[in-house]
């Protein structure tokens, strides 16, 4: 196994970030995977440079990781990258603020008409842990930049710093999370990721919510790379279904969902990706699944019984769901879904730009303002990244809050007409929590 010391030149370009004092303060040696022998993974500590901080929502260390086939050297170099994304969520910036309300900005700002909402009932839970957009209540603004114009636009630092410092009540109406951040040495490409991710999450939630019983797709349909891992993962008894979860929006998203039912911790565990393809998209989709049943069973000692309307870290109710007893719930999927020979070709652009284009394009069509803000640190910058969040609010949020699940958003339920499926009522929606994290 190769050391940091011995990776190529360009692998080593983001080591400038870790410190004991820095961005990064720590990266773990990458190990084999148990489970995949070609998979590795890393993670890192990230912080304000001198000070270890906490994440957030949780207060434990915001943290990093890693995965990669066969290079322990490029799960290194994802695991620091992924740091520096989570660093960029920090509240770390000095960049121009007003305090203002909506009224105020009127046509100068994003539109709270757009803004994901919970439904009445969620709102009127005694323990729903955001608050109604109000309009006529001042918060904080930072700029960003519509991508369909180009033009300045007024944001809510609350959407745009999901890490951000001392958020009054006003500003608790959205959930923070990093869904949309990305780095990139490539300022384009770190906006085309950042999108993608918000797409990604949209189809998590709608799809869990409306219970949609998207198709199937086989292995050997979705390329060699992840026939070979899926026959890989059978030897081991973990058996891997994919399900094609495109939505209107046209980027190939895969949803994986990995079964090993002799598994008394992890029995059934959920994951996505998004991709310029779907052969992309489910690669990624399955790293991230393997990689939730090894923490899963690394933390097995640590789990602790919450209620559900308690849960509030990103892994709870992650692991509620894994467990053998709720897999049933699951059955809408692995059940309910038929194979699809043939799926329709939603192949990205390589080129960023275009493939910026095609996707600012497809949110468009359906309405969206998608708005990126630049979350660029002088030390991110110093090594060449560019660290941005994309912000959607006309999608559908995911929440790993069981309270939370913004069931009042039209998106939850215009996406399924969209895209030709029977719509659920909000009393008839998913009970189950969301098993993604």
């Amino acid at each position: 196994m190769s050391t940091a010391a011995e990776a190529p030149p360009g692998l080593r370009a983001l080591d400038t970030l870790v410190s004991p004092y820095g961005v990064v303060s720590g990266v773990s040696e990458p190990k084999p995977s148990p489970l995949l022998l070609s998979s590795y993974r890393a993670s890192a500590e990230s912080g304000e440079p001198g000070v270890r901080r906490g994440g957030p929502a949780t207060g434990a260390p915001t943290q990093g990781g890693g995965r990669a086939l066969g290079s322990p050297d490029i799960a290194r170099f994802i695991a620091i990258a992924e740091s520096a994304e989570r660093y960029a969520g920090c509240d770390t910036l000095c960049e121009e603020r007003i305090w203002a309300a909506a009224d105020d900005l009127a046509g100068d700002c994003l539109e709270p008409a757009r803004y994901p909402r919970c439904s009445a009932a969620e709102y009127a839970h005694p323990k729903c842990r955001v608050v109604p957009f109000d309009p006529r209540e001042k918060i904080r603004w930072v700029r960003g930049t519509d991508l369909l114009s180009g033009q300045d636009v007024w944001v809510p630092a609350a959407m745009a710093c999901y890490g951000i410092t001392g958020p009054t009540r006003a500003e608790r109406f959205c959930y923070p999370i990093s869904t949309g951040y990305a780095v990139h040495t490539d300022p384009v490409e770190a906006v085309v990721r950042g999108a993608m991710e918000v797409i990604e999450r949209d189809a998590v939630a709608v799809l869990w919510l409306q219970q949609l019983a998207v198709p199937s797709l086989a292995p050997q349909d979705l390329g060699e790379t992840t026939q070979r891992l899926a026959q890989e993962l059978g030897r081991r008894f973990l058996h891997p279904h994919f399900f094609d979860a495109t939505s209107d929006l046209g980027v190939p998203t895969v949803y994986c969902v990995l079964v090993a039912e002799h598994d008394a911790i992890a029995r059934t565990t959920v994951a996505a990706g998004t991709g310029r393809s779907l052969m992309d998209a489910a690669v990624k989709a399955l790293l991230e699944a393997v990689s939730m049943i090894e923490f899963l069973h690394e933390q097995r000692g640590q789990a602790q019984k919450v209620a559900v309307e308690d849960m509030t870290s990103l892994t709870e109710a992650c692991r509620y769901m894994a467990h053998p007893e709720r897999s049933h719930a699951f059955a809408f999927l692995l059940d309910g879904s038929a194979d699809r020979p043939g799926a329709p070709d939603h192949t990205l652009p390589d080129d960023p730009s275009q493939a910026l284009q095609h996707i600012v394009g497809r949110l468009a069509d359906c309405g969206a303002r998608p708005v990126v803000v630049d979350r660029t640190t002088r030390e991110l910058a110093d090594c060449g990244l560019t660290a941005v969040n994309v912000i959607i609010p006309d999608l559908q949020p995911m929440s790993v809050d069981p309270l939370v699940q913004f069931k009042g958003h039209p998106r939850l339920y215009e996406a399924p007409a969209r895209m030709g499926f029977a719509v659920r009522t909000e009393s008839e929606l998913n009970s189950w929590p969301q098993p993604f994290a």
